[in-house]
């Protein structure tokens, strides 16, 4: 017999207390058919048919006829995390097509505008930079008062001038709120291997994070990008450079907003920043999520005893006596 292909999960409302609990005596009992769970519960509801469809939609079970068979709420509610996972993705493709399309869209705005004198209601302003100078663009960001600043570097070469200068220190101590200056670089491997010196930018870095940078590293960094909410913010007029050559400004609060909305994204779905030989980070991540040690292997494509063997790893490194006091050192590590 054909196993059944897994069920597709949606998100939606919350169970209530009533299907939650034809779902616990469903779970216990496992009635192989509906006559069967009506049977099994003590008081059966009116609308029984109703909440099955509940549970079938929430994936939690599968009909065939009156046959029920269970998923197991492991498998759902990792199915529900990649659920969400792909619609936060799917929301960042549709606001990064929009940050692709508005410096293209304020030319055009440009071109057809029918008082050349007339005020812009866009407030934004080219900064020009060369490709041997990218302090230029960072020394205009110094002159707003910063509040919430972030900066997303595809390139090391362009993070280490930010470092080297001293203009990101400058930043962070000059921010009145308890909000540190965030920094997203890419999760490749090999970033980083584009300076001259990767050392050199390894002990900026570190000499960052100590003075309370924040840096992760995201899959989704296809652009150079800075936004300091609400005042400032700043995309390459080509979307998808790597550097701050040729960039435009914005001061319009709504459009700052949105800029700072597609970051806080990207930070929500990055990692935090550690070193490349720590296997384990991705396991602590998930195990800190909740996630048993099945569950984490099924997201990440490998056995439960290589994440049990991880979990031990980590354990070791970090000093950590039990799984507790792991969680404990994770936390203060990320």
């Amino acid at each position: 017999m054909t196993p059944p292909a897994p069920t597709e999960v949606r998100e939606g409302a919350l169970l209530d207390p009533v299907t939650m609990e034809i779902l616990r005596t469903a779970y216990l009992l496992r009635p192989p058919d509906q006559p069967a769970l009506l049977a099994a519960l003590a008081d059966p509801p009116s609308d029984l048919a109703a909440r099955l469809v509940a549970l079938e939609e929430g994936g939690f079970l599968r009909r065939d006829g009156e046959r029920l068979d269970y998923e197991s709420p492991y498998a759902v509610f990792v199915a529900l995390g990649e659920a969400r996972a792909r619609a936060l993705l799917a929301e960042n493709v549709r606001t990064v097509a929009l940050m692709e399309a508005l410096p293209g869209l304020i030319r055009a705005w440009d071109l057809g505008t029918a008082e050349p004198g007339g005020e812009h209601p866009l407030a934004v302003s080219l900064v020009h930079a060369h490709a041997d100078s990218w302090e230029e663009w960072f020394r205009h960001a110094e002159r707003e008062r910063p509040q919430r600043p972030a900066l997303v570097a595809p390139r090391a070469e362009v993070l280490r001038v930010a470092l080297a200068s001293g203009h990101l220190l400058r930043l962070h101590e000059r921010l009145s709120g308890e909000t540190p200056v965030r920094v997203l670089v890419p999760s490749d491997p090999m970033w980083g291997h584009d300076v001259a010196d990767c050392q050199d930018l390894d002990a900026l870095v570190e000499e960052a994070r100590e003075a309370g940078i924040d840096f992760r590293r995201s899959e989704q960094v296809a652009s150079w990008m800075y936004v300091d909410p609400p005042g400032l913010a700043a995309l390459p007029v080509w979307w998808g450079s790597s550097t701050p050559e040729n960039t435009i400004a914005i001061r319009t609060p709504p459009v700052v907003a949105a800029i700072g909305l597609l970051f806080d994204e990207l930070w929500a779905t990055s990692r935090a920043w550690l070193a490349d030989d720590e296997p384990w980070a991705d396991v602590l991540g998930l195990v800190a999520q909740g996630l048993t040690d099945d569950a984490v292997a099924h997201v990440l494509g490998i056995t439960a005893r290589t994440v049990r063997r991880r979990v031990a790893e980590a354990m070791a490194d970090l000093g950590a006596t039990s799984r507790f006091t792991l969680g404990m050192a994770w936390r203060q590590r990320t």
